[in-house]
């Protein structure tokens, strides 16, 4: 048992000590935990980064992240049942880039790099059955046959940023690493959305304007890292 437990050890020390960078060629595939994205379209976690290694100190990479979360929520107020459903659309975020990697150490590989920010985010609604909204998360008009709906429209962001940030291999192939950057510029626009009411049978509808932001210069995020080179 003792000599298993050497042998397990040395094993893992020998590991440890042969971990290796990537070279010309090499892939790696990568989970973010903590990722950011363009201020006003933020990444949800977590995120896929995958590379591929043109030389041995240069490196293509693609940022990706995808999906929508939904709610139903359901109580009975005053003796009437009441129902909300909320949906955040569905939401892709993709952000195509390229790394320069300098020489570092046999394990540590720093680097830098810049990327584009690519965002789109269908509508998100938010239905109320047996009561209209009364502000975030209330009931209000609670009655039978009463309803409202808000649905906001689609939503679309671009940026440009830049980054740094290290990968430390602790094993041959596996490593971990961290990085934070700059946004250069980063905007998005959200479309015409739609709010209506029924209330005593009375349906009121109302549209949303169009909204849009810019933004110059401000830090992000990059998350903790764990990663695989194959």
């Amino acid at each position: 048992m003792k000599k298993l437990i050497l042998s397990s050890a040395f094993a893992a020390l020998s590991m440890l000590a042969i971990a290796q960078k990537p070279t010309a060629g090499s892939r790696t595939a990568e989970v973010n935990f903590t990722g950011a994205g363009l201020n006003s379209f933020s990444y949800t976690t977590p995120e896929l980064r995958f590379r591929h290694f043109a030389t041995d100190n240069m490196a293509y990479r693609l940022r990706a992240n995808f999906g929508m979360t939904s709610s139903t929520d359901k109580e009975t107020v005053s003796g009437v049942a009441v129902e909300r459903k909320t949906s955040s659309g569905f939401g892709l975020t993709i952000a195509p880039g390229i790394e320069k990697h300098f020489a570092g150490t046999a394990k540590l590989s720093p680097y830098y790099g810049a990327q584009l920010n690519l965002g789109f985010a269908t509508a998100s609604t938010v239905d109320y059955t047996n009561a209209v909204a009364g502000g975030p998360g209330a009931w209000a008009g609670v009655a039978d046959g009463n309803k409202s709906s808000s649905k906001s429209g689609s939503t679309f962001g671009l940026g440009i940023g830049a980054f740094m940030g290290a990968d430390y291999y602790i094993a041959d192939g596996v490593y971990v690493g961290g990085e934070f950057g700059l946004g250069i510029f980063d905007m998005s626009s959200t479309g015409e959305g739609e709010n209506s009411e029924t209330i005593a049978g009375t349906t009121t509808t109302t549209k949303t304007g169009t909204t849009s932001d810019f933004n110059l210069f401000g830090v992000t995020s990059g998350g903790v890292r764990l990663g695989f080179r194959f």
